[in-house]
């Protein structure tokens, strides 16, 4: 009923067929979420399907049984592990082995594009030896013994062989045009293919003066290069249209392709078996498709009885098979151009005629004439128009017009473009290189203000600058108050060119806190100045290595109080942090992968030996992602502190908590150290800020997130709210210095166990984003014997 409609009404369609209407439909991206379901590689026997799909968040690649539809296994993760960082989805990147068995694909790994091979049974992956900047398309000869692929280097694209007995890479193209999608013939002798050569399939046949800049590298059509001659034999010819994704008949003497020569990509079939008295671009092809959506990536089994191809229908890429191909009737001699095509077609034969400005204005009459005929809806024509010689241009008052340059004419503007392209050329037509200057230009300056748990109010104004390749950076970050003594500012440089990224800065801080003393409250204002430099290595998307040598001068002073003496010290920092972190992130929190990072650091005593100290903190967390976007995070922390000055942490609390108490009556920073050092262990709620204080820390954090209201609207003032979400967590830990005392449990006077150091807080909270994410959470003590009057929490920011 919808598509008699559809038909009725929008008439330009019924021309065409949906993909369901002429094959069968295997996927349904609504139904089983995601959007993409690409690359489907038919096995040799024609029962099982490899595909890319990200039904389940992830780019993962499954196997469907062919016959039923039915998911089989996933065999594939990626974007979670450094072997399988990313899939190439725009590709038919997917291949199977003559065995039925194991896989081929493309895969990016470590900054390079490899193939990998995969067991579907066994899960064993082996990497091929070599990597490339790209890798694309990938076919297996039916023989087992190579693979061809599609890849490019720092200088063109080219096709490639892998013999895997000889254990040797061959560029089996080689030249300056692109190549790509290529398919092996039965008999491995030949390889077809799609690329922008145009008439150049011999190397002799480029001129010595040919410029890439004046071909036509858009036109795509099909080829077939001898794997032992390197001879290139071209398939098809067709103007303003590209033919690609080549399957071959089993005989090897018809294939199956894809074009848009109508403006829609459709299956074609072809005979590349010439007779004696005709060459293979002269056979002519006819559709066996004329679908509506444009199909892509097909793929055939050995017997040629069966193909399946993606396609974009309802809202996403779905797989769809055809049976017996090539004993498909042609739909058409030819297929009904789109409108935009017959503007291309029309187009393209007036430009072939001599006289351009006779057959322009024959174009604009017809133009005008097919807008009068038609009177369904207006239409607008762009062309050029000639000014009537006879007219009278004086009786037009043109004193209000302003008028640009005049223009060369088109052959002069030909000329002069050509020339200033080839000014930057050498003599042997080679690019002149030229040093490359850096130049700083404004990425981001803005100002905001933001709230603090410990010291208020602040507000910060960042300066980022880079250059246009982004090797170098710029940071600068003020926040002014009556005098420099009492402002934040700092001023960063980072060299990000190469593999391993470095920096340099400079900082100063100064904050305010109220401290109790024998005299009341009294105003002390702590200061922090320095100089940083650091590095980051990443070994691949998930793992890096961080470092930092910090030199850093803090200093305690008593506004109130000026007999007190000013507590200063000097530091001396270096650090070394190893990261790891493949989460996915969800709406406010990461729901699915792990992260954790181990960090080593600690004052040499350089300046004073009485205040050194080390310090290993870690932090662990884990995100079981269940039901799509529901997830289940495990995080477990700790921090452990020696020397003669140990670094404290202090548990209690959450994060950038509004609503804030401390144990301790006011903020814990008794010292200058503290103010350098003093480290937050935290969410630990149910409690105060501060409520045990140690050298030494540990805690486990479990919380369940789901979302409660996606998106409601409310009235009658119309109050929009999505993405609502409702958390259930339990949080135990503590912080404690001597471990001789550490006493996590206990009897109460009745003999019951209890808690006594251990710290155990539960809950239930919500999130919800109104200019920022705010953090609503509900939580209670627990000793194992009862619950405390809750506590109620209100606090912005992420969760972890």
């Amino acid at each position: 009923m919808e598509k008699s409609l559809k038909k009725d009404y929008w008439p330009d369609i019924a021309n065409y067929k949906d993909p369901d209407e002429f094959a069968k439909r295997l996927t349904d991206n609504k139904k089983q979420y995601g959007f993409y379901n690409t690359s489907p590689a038919l096995s040799p026997q024609g029962d099982k399907i490899a595909f890319i799909s990200d039904r389940d968040i992830f780019l993962d690649v499954y196997i469907m049984d062919a016959i039923e539809g039915k998911i089989i296994k996933k065999v594939v993760e990626s974007g979670k592990a450094a072997d399988f960082e990313e899939l190439n989805i725009l590709y038919p990147s997917l291949t199977w082995a003559p065995d039925n068995i194991r896989i081929a694909l493309s895969t990016k790994s470590s900054g390079y594009d490899v193939i990998s091979v995969i067991n579907t049974e066994t899960g064993e992956t082996e990497e091929l030896p070599f990597r490339l900047p790209g890798i694309e398309s990938v076919d297996w000869s039916h023989d087992g013994s190579k693979i061809a692929f599609s890849a490019h280097n720092e200088k063109q694209s080219d096709i490639y062989v892998y013999d895997f007995e000889k254990k040797q890479l061959i560029n089996v193209t080689n030249d300056i045009f692109s190549d790509t999608d290529p398919k092996w013939t039965p008999d491995g002798s030949k390889i077809i293919f799609s690329s922008d050569r145009q008439e150049y399939t011999e190397p002799d046949m480029i001129p010595d003066d040919f410029m890439m800049s004046n071909h036509n590298y858009n036109q795509l059509d099909l080829y077939m290069v001898d794997v032992d001659s390197y001879k290139i034999e071209r398939i098809t010819d067709w103007n303003l249209s590209n033919e690609r994704y080549p399957e071959v008949s089993p005989d090897g003497n018809e294939i199956l392709f894809i074009s848009d020569r109508n403006g829609i990509n459709n299956i074609y079939r072809k005979k590349i078996a010439p007779d004696s008295t005709e060459s293979i671009v002269d056979i002519k092809a006819y559709p066996i498709s004329n679908s509506l959506c444009e199909i892509s990536q097909p793929s055939i089994s050995y017997d040629g009885k069966k193909l399946v191809f993606t396609a974009l229908y309802k809202q996403g890429y779905n797989l769809f098979m055809l049976n017996n191909p090539f004993d498909m009737s042609p739909v058409a001699d030819s297929l009904k151009p789109t409108k935009y095509m017959e503007s291309l077609l029309r187009k393209d034969a007036y430009v072939l005629t001599d006289s351009v400005e006779v057959d322009s204005l024959q174009l604009a009459e017809e133009a005008r004439q097919d807008s009068a005929d038609d009177k369904s809806s207006p239409k607008f024509f762009v062309g050029q128009y000639k000014e009537d010689e006879d007219q009278d241009t004086t009786s037009y008052d043109l004193s209000r017009y302003v008028f640009g340059k005049i223009e060369d004419s088109d052959s002069a503007r030909v000329i002069a473009k050509q020339k200033l392209f080839t000014e930057k050329l050498d003599d042997e037509g080679n690019y002149l290189v030229n040093r490359y200057k850096v130049n700083f230009t404004p990425d981001l300056i803005y100002a905001n203000a933001g709230y603090s748990t410990l010291y208020g109010l602040l507000g910060t104004t960042v300066l980022s600058f880079s250059d246009v390749l982004g090797n170098h950076r710029l940071i600068g970050i003020t926040s002014l108050q009556v005098d420099l003594k009492n402002s934040d500012y700092g001023l960063a440089y980072y060299y990000l060119e190469k593999r391993m990224d470095f920096g340099i800065e400079a900082f100063h801080t100064a904050r305010f806190l109220y401290r109790t003393t024998f005299f009341g409250y009294e105003l002390y204002r702590f200061r922090n100045f320095g100089l940083v430099t650091s590095f980051s290595y990443p070994f691949n998307r998930f793992y890096r290595i961080d470092g930092s040598l910090s030199i850093m001068s803090v200093s305690a002073e008593n506004l109130d109080n000026y007999f007190e003496p000013v507590d200063k010290s000097t530091y001396t920092v270096p650090a070394v942090s190893f990261v790891h972190d493949n989460s996915l992130w969800g709406y406010t929190s990461p729901i699915e992968g792990t992260r954790y990072s181990v960090t080593l650091f600690g004052n040499t005593g350089f300046f004073n030996t009485k205040q050194s100290f080390y310090s290993i903190n870690w932090d662990y967390r884990k995100y079981f992602r269940f039901f799509f976007d529901n997830s289940f995070a495990v995080r477990l922390s700790g921090g452990y502190s020696g020397g003669g000055n140990p670094q404290r942490f202090f548990m209690g609390g959450t994060e950038n908590w509004i609503n804030r108490s401390f144990a301790t009556q006011d903020v814990p920073v008794q010292s200058a150290s503290d103010f350098a050092f003093l480290s937050p262990a935290m969410p630990m709620r149910g409690y105060d800020y501060a409520e045990q204080i140690g050298t030494k820390y540990s805690l486990l954090n479990l919380e369940l997130r789901m979302p409660i209201i996606r998106y409601l609207l409310t009235g009658p003032l119309p109050l929009f709210f999505q993405n609502i979400l409702g958390t259930a967590f339990l949080d135990a830990g503590t912080a404690w210095t001597d471990n001789s005392k550490l006493k996590l449990f206990g009897r109460n006077s009745d003999g019951a166990l209890v808690t006594d150091d251990l710290l155990l807080g539960t809950g239930v909270g919500f999130r919800i984003y109104m200019l920022f994410l705010w953090k609503i959470e509900i939580a209670w003590k627990w000793n194992l014997e009862g619950f405390s009057k809750p506590r109620y929490y209100l606090s912005i920011g992420l969760d972890f």
